[in-house]
């Protein structure tokens, strides 16, 4: 096939052959058809028009964002790097640690959240939160101290890209998800995901074969027969490659470009995306959403973040022991004024990802009570849907490592090509279109001339 023949394909696909002596029920059943394919390449059309840049963007920042940790890391070895002051030295106990943070902590601000799990050699990384009275919007809210001494290495305000390299990375982040546009972002992004969902739809229909009325013969190519050449690439010329490659490649794909899509639309809409999984497969709404706020917020609780820490520990071990499953490792303690609640953080059986896990404990932070319990798997199938959703498009879970994170890499670069050939398709039937009127307008003057 030609270049002009593709061309004309991108635009038309097979529309049913003038012959056809095909009953007049199922002439119109078949015009039905090509209607709404047409239909179909319009909305493809111009809903990928809308949506390029924002996919180029995502897809691009998204790709480095698989590997974020590393790479701020890298540029930041000032921040993350804390090797021990001698061979023999110990590290802090976390509550040691926290309370050398808090002295070393500018006036004003307190540790909103303790690392459980300290690792030799690695910065440990305190998120702040400002008392009452003090700007939270003029102080840093990431800390980074030694694990040995409780020293304090450098500290940013996450995201903000005045602050110099130290902040390219969670700019980066920023940018992926919500254009470093504060709510507006997070929304606008989350419309985009949902147009970019319901074009997987489109763009997979459009691989189809189109609709056509043949006479009676068994040589008849079978469906999936007519389907096949969707799945493969043609590199004879320019135009039939990016456009076989467009196809093709979005095929190939699709899963995740569907998983990419869907989970960002709960990550950025949930007021669509709850409702929707919520009707298909159940959803319990997660229990930090629901905490009921005190009209005052508690800035200091009776239980010390040591006591609130052997309590939720206790009762983690009950809530295993009721619902079987097993807790492998202590990830994080934090302290919540609003709610006057601590949240005990573990990895456990029920996580699916061991770099983000959530198995989660609400106590109350003067009684100790149990205020809520949260597993990310097995409670609701919404909920366990999502979790997968989620931790597929971070490419956190377990069982993938590196070879997973490098694969989720490509795929981002993968949704910017895709992005940058459809715009490119339309540029060249555009292109097309214009050059066959201009011809077909100097053929007219030259027909009225003679």
């Amino acid at each position: 096939m030609d270049d002009e023949a593709l061309l004309r394909q991108a635009e038309t696909l097979d529309e049913a052959p003038t012959h056809s002596r095909a009953k007049p029920s199922g002439l119109s059943a078949t015009k039905n058809r090509l209607a709404l394919r047409r239909a179909a390449i319009v909305g493809h059309r111009y809903v990928g028009l809308a949506i390029s840049l924002f996919l180029i963007v995502a897809g691009l920042t998204g790709s480095v964002l698989a590997f974020y940790h590393e790479l701020d890391a890298a540029l930041n070895p000032g921040l993350y790097r804390a090797p021990p002051p001698t061979e023999d030295a110990g590290m802090l106990d976390p509550f040691a640690l926290r309370d050398a943070a808090e002295a070393g902590l500018p006036d004003g601000l307190q540790v909103s959240r303790l690392p459980l799990d300290l690792k030799a050699g690695e910065a440990v990384s305190l998120w702040v939160e400002p008392r009452p009275g003090v700007d939270a919007d003029s102080i840093d809210n990431e800390y980074f101290f030694s694990p040995y001494t409780g020293e304090l290495l450098g500290s940013r305000k996450w995201g903000d890209l005045r602050q110099g390299m130290k902040n390219l990375m969670p700019f980066v982040y920023r940018l992926h998800y919500s254009l470093a546009l504060g709510e507006v972002g997070i929304y606008l992004f989350g419309i985009i995901a949902l147009l970019w969902t319901l074009d997987c739809f489109v763009g997979a229909y459009l691989t189809f074969p189109a609709p056509r009325h043949k006479k009676g013969s068994r040589t008849a190519k079978s469906w999936l027969a007519r389907w096949k050449p969707s799945w493969l690439v043609r590199a004879n010329k320019l135009f039939s490659f990016v456009f076989t490659w467009h196809r093709a490649s979005g095929l190939w794909v699709w899963a995740m470009l569907f998983v990419f899509a869907w989970s960002a639309v709960g990550l950025n809409l949930s007021e669509v995306y709850h409702p929707v999984m919520r009707s298909a497969f159940g959803m319990q709404e997660r229990v930090w959403e629901t905490l009921p706020e005190l009209e005052t917020p508690r800035t200091e609780p009776q239980l010390s973040f040591e006591e609130a820490h052997g309590r939720a520990r206790t009762l983690m071990s009950e809530e295993a022991a009721q619902q079987g499953f097993q807790v492998h490792e202590e990830r994080s303690l934090g302290y919540a004024p609003p709610s006057g609640t601590y949240h005990y953080r573990v990895h456990s059986s029920r996580d699916i990802s061991d770099r983000y896990p959530a198995t989660s404990l609400w106590i109350d932070g003067d009684s100790g009570k149990r205020v809520a319990f949260e597993a990310p798997t097995g409670q609701a199938t919404g909920n366990t849907i999502t979790t997968w959703l989620y931790h597929l498009h971070f490419g956190s879970v377990s069982f993938g490592g590196w070879p997973y994170r490098v694969f989720v890499c490509l795929m981002g670069l993968a949704v910017a090509a895709l992005s940058v050939t459809g715009v490119w398709i339309w540029w060249r039937k555009r292109s097309k279109g214009k050059s066959a009127q201009r011809r077909a307008t100097a053929r007219n003057r030259q027909q009225r001339a003679s």
